[in-house]
């Protein structure tokens, strides 16, 4: 009976996409800054979060595997899901692909203590002093196996149960200890690596020492290499085909020779972006309910709905949006809503509320105002949205999270 495994792969909109997306392409790099002439294929969400193949001058392929997990605080102890899954996954993949596979877990944040669980107490395993992670990253075997086995398996049956899917189960349950340390030697644990932000920096630098970088001119446009790598890989997420997801170094070639000779370029990045960045967060606990219910009772709550809606909407599609372009696009839809609240509607909200159409016409003042702001702007650089629905749902948005209201609050 052919064997079958759980499929693992979340999509283009899983947590820490854009890190998956800036490590595939450091991957890429890091493979020319050793050999110009080498072949590298990378793919995000193929069976992990980072799929890589490489193939040296000689003919020697490798496969490499990677779970990235992209936190702002959270650490991670052995029992974590998230440790718990990659491992889960790392061996159904050695069993169903091939145990020559090498494995990474990486993640910008570090290592934690352990807590006592019911299931190691009904092992009888008390918790050693030092941090079960630490223990596998140190490769003290001995001492951390009893622990492992326990943990994954118990977390392997669980994922396994009542799915469709047969896994290994069986064959794993029969791993020796040196089958176990063999596995274990396959995977490196990258904790408290470069998060989206720094590692966006490590790849400019890269891109300067790239081999291509002297044969090519790039200088300034280090930037449009990096956003037109992150871009392909983003577009070919929405292919099933493997083969069809994959960039190569041909691609970064490419790419070098279409930025190098102005065929790829856009319009500049508003710089604006770093304003928005920096800008300190209005405090208003309200959401756009309250808000608009503060200034208009009478106002109709079934739109409540509908706003909400309109709000996961356009959140989703400002997620897909490398993120310098979507701080440059909210900050100029932000300062035209505000001059607009300012000038026209907080006077008018002082000391009485209004009738609803007069709300309704306040959001489509604000509309125009930000359309024809983000237009005239447009003419120097790009935006990811200028249609009047994307700019009504994105200043509904800016309304929810604080940054607007239709009221001034003390």
């Amino acid at each position: 009976m052919e064997r079958s495994i759980i499929s693992r792969v979340v999509g283009e909109q899983s947590k820490g996409e854009r890190l998956q997306r800036l490590r595939a392409i450091q991957l890429i790099f890091d493979e020319l800054e050793k050999s110009p002439d080498i072949s590298v294929l990378v793919a995000c969400e193929h069976i992990e979060d980072i799929y890589v193949s490489k193939e040296d001058g000689n003919g020697k392929q490798t496969e490499y595997i990677e779970s990235d997990k992209s936190y702002e605080s959270k650490c991670f102890s052995l029992n974590s899901d998230e440790v718990k899954n990659s491992i889960v996954s790392f061996l159904d993949v050695s069993h169903h692909f091939g145990k020559h596979i090498r494995f990474g877990f990486y993640t910008n944040t570090g290592i934690t203590n352990e807590r006592t669980t019911e299931l190691l107490k009904r092992h009888k395993l008390e918790l050693p002093e030092s941090e079960l992670m630490q223990l596998l990253l140190d490769k003290d075997y001995e001492t951390v196996l009893p622990y492992l086995k326990c943990i994954i398996l118990d977390d392997y049956k669980k994922q396994y149960q009542g799915k469709n899917e047969s896994g290994y189960l069986d064959a794993i349950e029969r791993y020796t200890d040196e089958m176990w340390i063999h596995f274990l030697e396959q995977i490196d644990w990258k904790f408290n690596q470069e998060d989206e932000i720094q590692l966006e920096a490590t790849l400019l630098l890269k891109v300067q020492r790239c081999r291509l970088y002297n044969t090519i001119t790039i200088s300034g446009k280090e930037q449009y290499i990096i956003d037109s790598l992150d871009k392909e890989l983003e577009k070919r997420q929405a292919f099933k085909d493997p083969i069809h997801r994959m960039i190569n170094t041909d691609t970064v070639r490419n790419k070098f020779l279409e930025i190098g000779n102005n065929v790829a370029m856009e319009k500049p990045l508003d710089p604006c972006y770093e304003d928005w960045e920096s800008m300190e967060k209005p405090f208003d606990g309200r959401n756009i309910n309250s808000k608009i219910k503060d200034v208009s009772p009478d106002y109709d709550e079934t739109m409540f709905g509908i706003f909400a809606r309109k709000i996961g909407s356009i959140k989703t599609q400002l997620r897909r949006v490398q993120h310098q372009e979507r701080g440059a696009y909210l900050y100029r839809v932000f300062e035209a809503c505000e001059e607009q609240l300012i000038r026209n509607v907080h006077k008018q909200t002082k000391d009485s509320t209004v009738e609803p159409p007069i709300v309704d016409d306040w959001i489509e003042m604000l509309v125009l105002s930000a359309t024809a702001h983000l237009e005239d702007w447009g003419k120097d650089y790009n935006y990811p949205f200028q249609s009047e629905n994307a700019v009504r749902d994105t200043i509904f948005e800016l309304i929810d999270s604080c940054y607007l209201a239709f009221d001034r609050r003390n």
